[in-house]
């Protein structure tokens, strides 16, 4: 799901692209001709090479570490045999567990003169530790060198003295670290993507050897394709000698996006993923037509729209024919395995949904203006009960040779999207928090709000329009709970992140100070509730339903507590 920031209609939310060339050092290894390319850590800041400590040793060779005939991960100290002393080791890059600062630590505590990791697909960011040689290969590097380490596992490195340009692997395509949408009302998101994977920043870099001059980071975040699209606002108005609102320019940008497909695949990657599609100035700055709206939000099964009308517009100087014409892209799947917490990482599924049109060809005069109606059948295969979010776009191709394609991408879900688990039972709870904060398991149930807080902790799967912690006495409600973290126990909330950053199940704590709300009204004061035993219970509205308790909410009672304040 997309952040609060993105979520407004006005507001564009970035998707991002890895940039398809870099300018990088490479290595050789053994008696290979073949230059792989590599991305060292920030920490590390400079090109690899051979000599003294902290570099490389000229001698040094591979190790690859491994766990259960697989390569590892680095991630635990086990791995590392005595082997690695003095040579680079050789591990996935599998960050669930720990950073690259972790592994980065632990290998150099074994001895490893240095440490290359193999990414999921191009290059990572990472920040590894200062004075340690750290880099990132491609998967296909990473592939390479295995083969030839294990047909000459004696044979050394060569480290090249300057950088060259490379096509990196994934290039162009969707970055493995930007958002899935939608947002929590099925609207589509995100809206655009730009170049936002390994960009040469603005951001000084001051190497670890104070005698190197300071360069530019290269950095990876939508924190980099978002001002890569607010420059093509910028030249969007420059070369339009005017300064359209946003959401117009907007529209232009999604309309003449370039469709994209995944790194490596044929099929195009899911609205969900890259938005409208690769923005392309050029194509906006040159189109003649706009197709409006600029997005079409099929929304749920329930709640289907089949017949949505769109707006084709000619604004160039003569009159244009238009072939209009349906492109699917991948469907998502999230809950495959009844799951309550969504996949991180969606499987992507070949079902798509039909559009039949109204008119497959239509003419439009000069400044003029038509409507074509869109019916539209969800995809035949894929389960309700997983509820797969299906998407693609509609084009519309002008005849003549110069004209530039628009198109306007949609997004649909199969199934009931208020059925969307939205509490993950197995891992919310109660436990304890004393006055410095401090979370531990619950060992028992009495509690002062001094020394001993109630805390609740929450996860939720999936966006609610309103989660609430109910506190009961004697089976009457008493109030929502006020919180010393995380804000009052009523309103809506977002999906958890899924792990922490110590690679535990991510819990939100909801420390209770014994106050409570008797309504939802921030308006209201919240009151102290009297000594005495009370029952705690989680409950999330499901999504398109209205705020009928308990009718429309899941509901999890977490059992009775007793406060005793008075001495």
């Amino acid at each position: 799901m997309v952040s609060d920031t993105g979520l407004g209609d006005l507001a564009t939310s970035a998707a991002s692209f890895d940039n398809a060339y870099e300018f990088l050092h490479s290595f050789k290894y053994g008696d290979g001709d073949k230059d792989m390319p590599y991305s060292q850590s920030s920490s590390w800041g400079k090109p690899i090479k051979a000599g003294k400590a902290p570099n490389v040793p000229a001698g040094a060779i591979l190790v690859p570490i491994f766990s259960g005939g697989s390569l590892a991960d680095g991630c635990d100290a086990a791995h590392y045999t005595t082997e690695v002393e003095g040579n680079v080791v050789l591990a996935l890059g599998d960050f669930s567990k720990c950073g690259s600062a972790g592994r980065a630590t632990l290998a150099k505590k074994a001895g490893a003169a240095g440490m290359l990791i193999q990414a999921t697909m191009g290059l990572d960011n990472l920040a590894g530790i200062a004075g340690f040689p750290m880099a990132s290969i491609e998967h296909r590097s990473g592939d390479a060198l295995l083969a030839a380490w294990k047909s000459s596992p004696t044979a050394i490195f060569t480290w090249s003295k300057d950088a060259t340009n490379f096509v990196v692997e994934g290039g162009g395509s969707p970055s493995g670290f930007s958002s899935y949408g939608l947002d929590g009302e099925l609207r589509s998101k995100p809206d655009l993507a730009a170049p936002g994977g390994n960009i040469l920043s603005t951001y000084p870099h001051k190497p670890f050897n104070p005698d190197e001059p300071t360069d530019y980071a290269v950095l990876s975040g939508t924190s980099m394709a978002t001002p890569y699209l607010a420059g093509s606002h910028a030249l969007y108005m420059q070369a339009k000698k005017s300064k359209p609102h946003g959401d117009v320019i907007r529209q232009v940008l999604k309309n003449t996006a370039t469709i994209s497909s995944e790194a490596e695949s044929k099929t195009k990657a899911s609205v969900a993923k890259q938005g409208a599609g690769l923005v392309n100035v050029l194509r906006a700055i040159t189109t003649t037509t706009s197709i409006s709206p600029d997005h079409i939000d099929l929304l749920d099964s329930k709640n289907f729209k089949k017949n949505v009308i769109i707006s084709i517009k000619n604004f160039g100087e003569h009159k244009e024919t238009y072939k209009l014409s349906h492109v699917p892209a991948d469907a998502l799947n999230s809950y495959p395995d009844k799951n309550v917490f969504p996949l991180s990482t969606p499987i992507i599924e070949p079902h798509y949904a039909t559009v039949v049109f109204s008119a497959k060809e239509v003419e439009i005069p000069a400044g003029k203006t038509a409507k074509i109606t869109l019916s539209f059948k969800e995809p035949k295969k894929g389960k309700a009960s997983q509820f797969p979010i299906y998407s693609g776009f509609v084009v519309a191709t002008p005849k003549s040779k110069k004209g530039v394609p628009v198109s306007v991408p949609y997004t649909g879900l199969k199934g009931d999207i208020s059925k969307v688990p939205i509490l993950d039972k197995e891992n919310i709870q109660l436990a304890v928090s004393d006055e410095k904060l401090n979370i531990s398991p619950i060992n028992h149930t009495k509690f002062d709000f001094e020394k001993r807080m109630p805390t609740i902790l929450t996860r939720l799967g999936s966006h609610t329009p309103d989660l609430m912690i109910r506190v009961s006495k004697d089976g009457k409600f008493v109030g929502f709970i006020d919180t010393v973290t995380n804000g009052p126990g009523f309103g809506h909330r977002g999906r958890n992140v899924n792990l922490d950053p110590d690679g535990e199940i991510y819990t939100a704590a909801r420390i209770w100070n014994g106050l409570v709300f008797t309504k939802e009204d921030l308006t209201l004061k919240p009151q102290r509730v009297p000594d005495g035993k009370y029952s705690i219970e989680v409950a999330a509205q499901k999504k398109f339903t209205y705020d009928e308790y308990p009718k429309n909410y899941e509901r999890m009672k977490l059992g009775t507590i007793e406060v005793k304040t008075k001495k």
